[in-house]
């Protein structure tokens, strides 16, 4: 009897030790079961101002640099992260902090021009946490990506006319050339001339002495393989004095003189600031004549200003002499608007002008 108490009391011992264990053992898989989870999701928080990548974008960004939000993560690697980009007046600022098993990291903070640049430098700094594999490498200290800067435009730099040649041959209207790289220059010649030469056609029978102050501005551009072309319209404007001319009859003597200024547009097919320049231009102008009729005995019997409107078209050649000087010729013709006339004490007709005028002059001017 003594020897069967002995074996229940054993087996009684042995029994619960076992219920011990299996109870123990299920606490256990209780217990390691939500780490398990926990370790099998890592927990991010992301908050991007307006404008920034959004939080899939950023995941997407730390997996393709190698760390991932799901699957088993071994000793050491974050358990959660929490991420936070921010605008500021020089750019975009942002923070991230870590949370392992055995502690939650400093913050750490980039800056960049974009937010773009910050969202991918903070994917490198996740990445390295999310992946243990990271700490087994070589350290490589990586910095915030940094939006290249386009470097400010040099202000354009202006030289004088005389310092370079330019010699062009084509014009061009809304035209596209490829250039090579280099400087493009850009040109203004300009051409002040005094011509002087004659008018004939305006008053009958009647040569008018004529003197032109003429201004051309040609837009010249040159790319840098050396080529130039006109660019845009060539403006002209000239200042024109006819006189003293003399008309004489039998019975009278008339003086007249005339100031004009016209307005022009040109077109050159040539225009060598060392060399030949042809330009071709239409104007329109105004301006007035004097009529001053005296009869025989010297008497005067009429005095009198007429307006001018007229058109024109000249062809002007001119040789440029060095970087300053130049010579030129200028033929034209006048078509008359208006028309004026002379007349005698009793009413009677002197001459009646005429609505074409012919002209030719000589040239000497600067060109700058």
């Amino acid at each position: 009897m003594i020897v069967r108490r002995e074996l229940d009391h054993q087996l009684g011992v042995k029994a619960l030790t076992r219920a011990g264990l299996l109870f123990f053992g299920c606490f256990a898989i209780f217990l390691r079961t939500p780490a398990a989870r926990a370790a099998d999701h890592v927990a991010l928080a992301y908050d991007g101002t307006m404008g920034c990548p959004s939080e899939v974008d950023f995941k997407a960004a730390v997996e393709s640099r190698g760390g991932h939000f799901t699957g088993p993560i071994t000793k050491g690697s974050a358990w959660a992260l929490r991420v936070s980009i921010v605008q500021q007046a020089d750019g975009f600022r942002g923070t991230l902090q870590a949370t392992s098993e055995d502690a939650t990291s400093a913050v750490r903070e980039v800056h960049g021009a974009t937010c773009q640049d910050v969202v991918d430098a903070l994917a490198v700094v996740s990445a390295t946490a999310l992946n243990t594999q990271a700490e087994t490498k070589p350290t490589t200290i990586v910095e915030p990506t940094v939006a290249p800067t386009i470097a400010e435009e040099p202000a354009p730099t202006t030289f004088a006319f005389s310092q370079g040649r330019r010699r062009a041959t084509t014009a061009l209207v809304n035209a596209e050339i490829p250039v090579e790289a280099g400087k493009l220059h850009l040109d203004y010649a300009r051409a002040l001339t005094l011509f002087a030469g004659a008018e004939f056609g305006l008053v009958p029978h009647t040569v008018m002495p004529r003197y032109d102050l003429s201004f051309t501005g040609v837009p010249l551009v040159t790319t840098p393989g050396g080529n130039s072309y006109i660019h845009g319209a060539i403006p002209s404007l000239r200042f024109s004095y006819l006189g003293q001319a003399k008309y004489k009859t039998d019975d009278t003597a008339t003086d007249l003189n005339a100031f004009t200024f016209a307005l022009g547009v040109c077109w050159s097919p040539i225009y060598d600031t060392r060399g030949w320049v042809v330009i071709s231009c239409g104007e329109y102008g105004a301006g007035f004549i004097n009529v001053r009729t005296r009869d025989k005995q010297g008497k005067e019997i009429q005095n009198k200003a007429a307006g001018l409107g007229f058109a024109s078209l000249n062809v002007q050649t001119q040789y440029n002499l060095g970087s300053l000087f130049q010579i030129g010729l200028k033929l034209g013709a006048d078509f008359m608007v208006d028309s004026f006339s002379a007349e005698r004490a009793d009413g009677s007709t002197i001459f009646q002008s005429s609505q074409f005028a012919g002209y030719g002059m000589l040239g000497l001017g600067v060109h700058f």
